[in-house]
């Protein structure tokens, strides 16, 4: 009877658990939307057009510029749009999105959580025309010579700064507007600045805006930054960007270097000041880089990609024209401190100095605390084989690890630069002595993110510029943030302090992109004009890049 007993016990403990009810699934109630887009036909998930949100984030507005790309005779068609938008896990949106939709009238969509709560929007799309103004300059005689002088645009005006004593009543004006809009005054005019000039600006929609045009004695600071302005944005489908392949930007002369991970890499030349595309420059390697960078006089470094084991190269250029750049670092990663992770060297690669007397180049190696570090002074590599740093003070504990793209940007030329580390976790100042954290940035709500790092001098201040990356971890909303860490003690302010605005001078509009998986962007500092004026340069992978102006002169 044993084996009868025997089946009877499986067969009721069979019956037990075929009674077991499963699990319930649990409906999420989420149902706002945390992201929309337009597109057009044709573009796949390339983000053209941000939206704008009513008071009650129940109506949302698109602007769409009469011509895409606005430079060109392609107008766009509001009934071949494509809507894109994030919705929460478990939701679905009605009527569906991601084919060609009609926008010439309003399109109301619902949005429905797991748990059947909705919440519905309007969406309104409408053709704008462009009334922007790209430069603005006057062409004044200066104690007999022919003089030109740029002007800083502002939302409601151009200023042009004037010497005491030139005559501004006979100046040339020349300026640059969308080519489908027209001006109040005749592109060459002749124009008095004696006395404030209003100049109009109207799109191809008819709607006008007004400036006004005046001279200004100009009052320079003596410490700082003053005026800023914008002065380009351009969409990763205007600068044909490919998805989740633009890596790191850097200025050389009039120059901004794209660096494009296709394999092998590409290093793509733009004018800086326009955002026209020039040219590919020379690409010393075969397979693939991530990071160009330049040094404080502009001679480029470009680094090649280099897994353990793999061979890591540098290379100087003179300029982007320099088609025969010089080998300074040919270095075979062997894992010296035996990282456990990727390991990977050359994905960032920062350098302070001048290449061809005295700089330091630093560069991290993947999801570990380890910095490599090489010298150069009178010119001379102190050696191929780089300094092994290891970061004392890693934020998060004893056991973590920054990850993939880590940066280290030395502050100086000294053998024991201090330099900023800038990682997921934290952006702080470390003592090149003792390689232990001194000081770190406070970055509260909405900042989920940070990452790429640029150093400059101008008038007289310290400047620290980095990307910050807010409000979700699909890493495609961006902030170009400049700090002036001219004195340390300042770096650790919290922004509450009342002093925080001297601290954290400035933040740009929110740029966006599509989702960004990697988390890459980058950012980078230029000058012109005798060093009166700095410009800053941020990309975001997968969104396009801007540019900002900073001026000498007092607002």
């Amino acid at each position: 009877m044993k084996p009868n007993i025997f089946f009877i016990v499986i067969a009721a403990a069979a019956a037990l658990f075929s009674c077991r009810k499963p699990d319930a699934v649990v409906r999420k109630q989420q149902s706002a939307l945390s992201d929309i887009y337009l597109t057009t036909d044709g573009k796949g998930s390339e983000r053209l057009f941000d939206a704008r949100y009513s008071a009650n984030n129940d109506t949302i507005y698109f602007d769409v510029p009469w011509y895409y790309p606005a430079t060109s005779d392609n107008e766009v068609d509001l009934k071949k749009l494509i809507v894109r938008a994030t919705i929460p896990t478990d939701a679905t949106v009605t009527p569906a999105i991601g084919a060609v939709t009609d926008l010439s009238k309003p399109l109301n969509i619902t949005v429905t959580a797991g748990n059947g709560a909705k919440s519905s929007y309007v969406i309104v799309a409408k053709k704008v025309g462009d009334y922007s103004i790209t430069s603005a300059k006057i062409s004044v005689t200066a104690e007999g010579a022919a003089q030109e002088i740029e002007g800083v645009i502002q939302e409601k005006e151009v200023i042009f700064y004037v010497l005491p004593g030139v005559d501004i009543s006979g100046a040339v004006f020349n300026y640059e507007i969308n080519k489908h809009s027209t001006a109040s005054v005749a592109e060459g005019a002749t124009i008095s600045l004696a006395q404030e000039q209003p100049f109009t600006v109207t799109g191809v929609d008819g709607v006008s805006k007004t400036y006004t045009l005046r001279a200004r004695e100009p009052q320079k600071l003596a410490y700082g930054a003053g005026i800023n302005r914008k002065l380009w944005i351009k969409t990763g489908a205007e600068l044909s960007f490919t998805a989740n392949m633009e890596t790191s930007i850097t200025v050389s002369g009039d120059y901004l270097v794209v660096v494009r991970r296709t394999n092998p890499s590409k290093y793509s030349v733009y004018n800086r000041f326009t955002g026209a595309y020039v040219k590919e420059m020379y690409y010393p390697f075969t397979g693939l880089s991530f990071q160009i960078a330049s040094d404080t006089t502009g001679n480029l470094l470009a680094a090649s990609w280099a897994p353990k084991n793999s061979k890591f190269i540098l290379y100087k250029y003179s300029s982007v024209a320099d088609a025969a750049p010089v080998k300074l670092v040919d270095w075979t990663n062997s894992n010296p401190t035996g990282i456990t992770g990727d390991g990977g060297v050359g994905r960032r690669v920062n350098v302070f100095g001048d290449l061809n007397k005295d700089a330091v180049i630093m560069a991290t190696g993947g999801q570990s605390t380890i910095i490599y570090k090489w010298r150069i002074a009178g010119g001379v590599l102190q050696s191929n084989d780089p300094e092994i740093i290891n970061y004392k003070s890693i934020a998060g504990g004893a056991s973590s690890l920054w990850g993939y793209y880590a940066e280290a940007q030395p502050v100086s030329a000294a053998a024991n630069s201090d330099y900023f580390l800038n990682y997921q976790f934290e952006v702080a100042l470390v003592n090149g002595a003792t390689n232990e954290r001194s000081a770190a940035l406070t970055l509260g709500d909405p900042v989920v993110f940070t990452m790429p790092t640029a150093y400059g001098t101008f008038n007289n201040a310290n400047y620290l510029a980095i990307v910050k990356y807010l409000n979700s971890y699909d890493l495609n909303q961006v902030q170009m943030s400049l700090y002036d860490v001219t004195s340390p003690s300042k770096i650790s302010l919290p922004p509450t302090d009342a002093a925080y605005p001297q601290f954290n001078i400035f933040n740009s509009d929110l740029f966006t992109g599509t989702a960004n998986g990697n988390g890459t962007a980058d950012i980078c500092i230029g000058y012109s004009d005798h060093k009166q004026r700095m410009q800053v340069y941020m990309m975001l992978t997968n969104g396009g890049i801007m540019a900002h102006e900073f001026t000498t002169y007092a607002p």
